[in-house]
């Protein structure tokens, strides 16, 4: 069988679909090596997946000022190095870049090497990093109805986000019971990701009160560092965790959910079919957030709200958690959200051309 190098560290958003590609390829037989890099909630996440291989790469982003900038240049050429040895190596048959600042360094690498390679982006505004591997990728997947301009029609493709196997809905009352939140009683998600939970987490705080007196559960993904507390205010339980590998469970529990709008999240709200009220995060490159939001929000899948107005969340939070009509309006379109998110045809273009590349012996 085939192997595939997947570049895929950085972000939760980054890793997430390189594993579940690497899942995908290696139910096949196909080996896969994850390249990631060495922050915490790279970390977090790969150590639930003993059964897949990991190796940590390195890179640089660009970054805001002059010294940012300055150290981008020999940061990337050390990672092009790194990435030019781990290719002799490892040797594989093509090489998958998820975006951010690991692919870069590894997608010239593979170039050089003339390895097949594709990049992946996510999100509805494409990054600096595939916007640049784009101009010598061989095939460049995006959301549908996104290009890059510049780039050959015939190199851009259609596709959607890799879901891991475990985020899959579940019985309400079987994803409670694992978390510990009691059956009775409406339970709210609140999930900054891995760079934008602290103001979600001061929400939180603040409107906790409110939110008890109702009787309305929570359960608050804190981030990388955040705190891991359990508190309980007459029926209501509140916790707060850093992280969880339960993602399905978590999803599944919740009635209504107040999460960032990265595009892995709103994969997995559609896979899990959970209402949600987006806050992008306003300093994500591109603003890519805001977009991924506007376009989920048209089409009836989630409600939007800007970071300025937060204030505003309290209200709409406790108007939209108990209107089961506009519930399942959402849940619906959710439905619907989760049935074109075709992402297959990444896995078969990384197998065909991965063949290609090194013929199978009959």
């Amino acid at each position: 069988m085939s192997r595939i190098l997947l570049v895929c560290g950085g972000t939760g958003g980054h890793l997430a679909p390189g594993i579940a590609l690497a899942q995908r390829l290696t139910e096949e037989g196909h080996e896969c090596l994850l390249m990631v890099s060495r922050k915490t909630v790279d970390a977090r996440m790969t150590a639930n997946y003993p059964r897949l291989k990991f190796i940590a790469g390195s890179g640089r982003g660009w970054g805001s000022g002059l010294w940012n900038k300055v150290l981008f240049f020999p940061a990337l050429l050390g990672a092009i190095s790194n990435a030019w040895r781990l290719l002799g190596s490892f040797n594989p048959d093509t090489v998958v870049c998820f975006g951010g600042f690991m692919s870069l360094g590894p997608a010239i690498a593979a170039w050089l090497r003339r390895r097949p390679l594709i990049v992946h982006e996510a999100n509805r505004k494409t990054g600096k990093a595939v916007r640049l591997i784009a101009r010598f990728a061989d095939a460049v997947h995006l959301p549908p109805g996104v290009r890059i301009p510049g780039i050959a029609e015939s190199r851009q493709h259609d596709s959607g986000y890799p879901v891991r196997q475990e985020v899959r809905p579940v019985a309400r009352d079987t994803a409670r019971r694992a978390l510990g939140f009691p059956f009775t009683g409406k339970l709210l998600l609140v999930a900054g990701g891995s760079q934008g939970a602290q103001k979600l987490t001061r929400w939180v705080e603040s409107a906790w009160p409110e939110l008890a007196s109702r009787g309305i559960h929570v359960l608050a993904l804190t981030g990388p560092n955040g705190q891991e507390v359990e508190r309980r205010e007459g029926s209501a339980v509140l916790k707060f965790l850093p992280f969880s590998h339960q993602m399905g469970h978590v999803y599944s529990a919740a009635d209504l959910a107040v999460t960032r709008a990265g595009a892995g999240t709103l994969a997995e709200l559609a896979s899990c079919r959970t209402p949600a009220i987006l806050v992008p995060l306003p300093s994500a490159a591109e603003d890519h957030q805001t977009a991924n939001a506007v376009f989920m929000t048209e089409t009836g899948a989630a409600l939007l709200l800007a970071e300025r107005d937060l204030t505003e969340l309290t209200p709409l939070v406790l108007k939209n958690i108990s209107d089961a009509e506009a519930l399942v309006a959402m849940r619906d379109a959710l439905a619907l959200a989760d049935t074109r998110n075709r992402w297959e045809d990444l896995a078969q273009e990384t197998i065909t051309r991965a063949r290609a590349f090194r013929p199978q012996p009959a």
